[in-house]
């Protein structure tokens, strides 16, 4: 038998299995809950129909604000579809690289109190930092993916993980893996790391970012979202669950756009810069399997990759984001420039 036909083969036996699987899955009726203003009342129709459709596996919660204005606050689904735990009001869940946004909110509100400038290198403020090539690194070239730290050479362990000297040490002797300030590349987990030194070296306090978001942004306005999540509030916490081979493939057929995950996936295969920075730390896996459900992660403070909240918390703190900067007189600073 050929090559071709052995490939062609395994294909449609692995596509068989995943249908077989699908087929086999745990069902539960569908639950949404919540309401939405009036005139939002097809949001919630399209919300039901993801679910109704299969699009949304599990759980979901979804927030929309206009002008400060709540108008819609939906969720629904399954905490654990395995366990039957329905999504609630207070469900939580890990808000992936939603997480650096809040991060740098945190950042702007200390660039407001004048305890920083996004133009100032990060060596100003962090002077360990300027070892190794990085003595050109800005605060804005750290927030934009352009300080070329996307992937660290020392293998980050969970002790290593859950000690910020330790990573702060690490990130020192570090060398950029391309001339910082000239290209953007992602930084999907040393984003997180990098914002929180900076935030522990500027703050009057010397706190963490998790305590800086609990102690001035979250905790002021009962905003239920974490960067460091206490153990007692575990319960609450949604499974993320990864999909099917067959859900993958579904998608595919929907859109054949969505075929370009798969390049993504032939690249954290191989040696490149992607697989480098998303495979360390090596624990952390949300792409074959979710380690991400591992309470004792949901402690650490890794400011890019493991905020916990939920759709209310995240437009919640958004909103007074907009609402903070539409109410100055004084227009918004541009950050964006061309890549040279």
């Amino acid at each position: 038998m050929g090559a071709a036909k052995v490939s062609l083969f395994s294909l449609v036996a692995i596509l068989a299995v995943s249908v077989l699987l699908e087929l086999l899955r745990t069902k539960h009726p569908v639950h949404i809950d919540g309401a939405v203003e009036e005139g939002f009342e097809k949001v919630k129709e399209l919300f039901v129909k993801n679910f109704e459709d299969g699009w949304e596996r599990d759980g979901a919660s979804l927030a929309v604000f206009i002008n400060g204005t709540k108008v819609v606050d939906l969720w629904g689904g399954y905490a654990d579809l395995q366990a039957a735990r329905k999504w609630k009001q207070d469900t939580v869940s890990i808000t992936f690289s939603t997480t650096k946004a809040v991060a740098a909110i945190c950042i702007a509100m200390l660039a407001e109190r004048g305890r920083l400038r996004y133009d100032e290198l990060v060596s100003t403020y962090w002077p360990g930092f300027a070892k190794h090539g990085k003595e050109n690194i800005t605060i804005q070239m750290a927030l934009s993916h352009e300080a070329g730290l996307g992937y660290l050479d020392t293998p980050i362990t969970e002790e290593i993980a859950a000690d910020h000297n330790k990573i702060r040490e690490i990130i020192e002797n570090e060398w950029p893996k391309w001339e910082p300030g000239r290209k953007n590349g992602y930084h999907p987990f040393t984003f997180g790391w990098i914002v929180d030194q900076i935030v522990r070296h500027v703050d009057e306090k010397h706190r963490s970012i998790g305590q800086f978001l609990r102690e001035e942004i979250t905790g002021p306005h009962h905003i239920d979202y974490h960067i460091g999540l206490p153990l007692e509030e575990e319960y609450r916490v949604a499974r993320v669950t990864v999909p099917s081979m067959w859900e993958r493939f579904a998608e595919v057929l929907h859109d054949w756009r969505v075929s370009w995950y798969f390049l993504a996936l032939w690249k954290l295969a191989r040696d490149t810069p992607l697989s480098r920075a998303v495979n360390n730390p090596s624990w952390l896996k949300a792409v074959d399997r979710c380690t991400l459900n591992n309470p004792e992660y949901h402690r650490l403070e890794q400011a890019a990759a493991l905020g916990i909240g939920n759709a209310r918390s995240l437009a919640t703190i958004f909103d007074l984001v907009r609402c903070v900067i539409f109410s100055r007189k004084e227009p918004a600073t541009s950050f964006f420039h061309d890549y040279y």
